[in-house]
């Protein structure tokens, strides 16, 4: 009986130990488990520290960016209006000049003639029973050609009806004209402006071209 007593309780601690080391088995096991979600956390905190690094030194590279192009963007509008300027110069001082060879004796020549809010012409000029209004651009491109034959120059009587009795003739000035666009400017029946190499200007219509009327 003793004998058996005894072998059971070695068998009951024997149970217990077991037990003992499996739960320090699990211990063990969460307590690495905890260990690595720790080091996990760590390391994603550190990698997001360095994302939201390089996007603050992305978002500082697109701000400086944009400001050079708005900078940029200012300087070309600016020398536009330099450039525009000096073509409205260079045609206002030579206009007279140029139409007296064509015997068109200019007698008035306004500029900037405007109705506020309604539409402005760079050149006009009165000669006996004609008004000739003049564009004025940098470079002179054909969809330019068709909004002034199409839009602008329709208006002008509208908007300014003490010509309403007036012949009206259109021209177009440019510093840069190609031969092509030239031609296609003349065809609608404009007379073609642009500068001399001596600083002068000129017309660059063809012999016998006739301007169109546009009533």
């Amino acid at each position: 009986m003793e004998h058996h007593a005894l072998h059971a309780q070695l068998r009951e601690e024997a149970a217990r130990t077991m037990e003992g080391r499996k739960g320090q088995d699990r211990l063990d096991r969460l307590e690495r488990l905890a260990e690595e979600m720790f080091i996990g956390i760590g390391q994603l905190r550190e990698s997001q520290a360095k994302t939201d690094e390089q996007l603050n030194r992305t978002d500082e590279q697109l701000r400086k960016t944009i400001k050079k192009l708005d900078d940029i963007g200012c300087q070309l509008g600016e020398l536009g209006l330099v450039q525009g300027q000096v073509a409205e110069d260079l045609f206002y001082r030579n206009l007279r000049s140029v139409f007296r060879k064509e015997k068109l004796p200019l007698k008035k020549v306004q500029r900037n003639l405007k109705r506020k809010g309604e539409g402005e012409f760079d050149l006009v000029a009165v000669d006996g029973g004609r008004v000739l209004v003049v564009e004025v651009k940098n470079k002179l491109e054909k969809r330019l050609v068709d909004k002034f034959v199409e839009e602008k120059l329709p208006r002008f009587k509208e908007l300014f009806p003490e010509y309403m009795k007036y012949q009206l003739v259109g021209a177009m000035g440019a510093l840069v004209v190609k031969d092509d666009v030239g031609r296609y400017a003349e065809k609608a029946g404009l007379y073609v402006l642009t500068q001399t190499d001596e600083g002068g200007a000129t017309l660059l219509n063809r012999e016998g071209f006739k301007p169109r009327t546009f009533n």
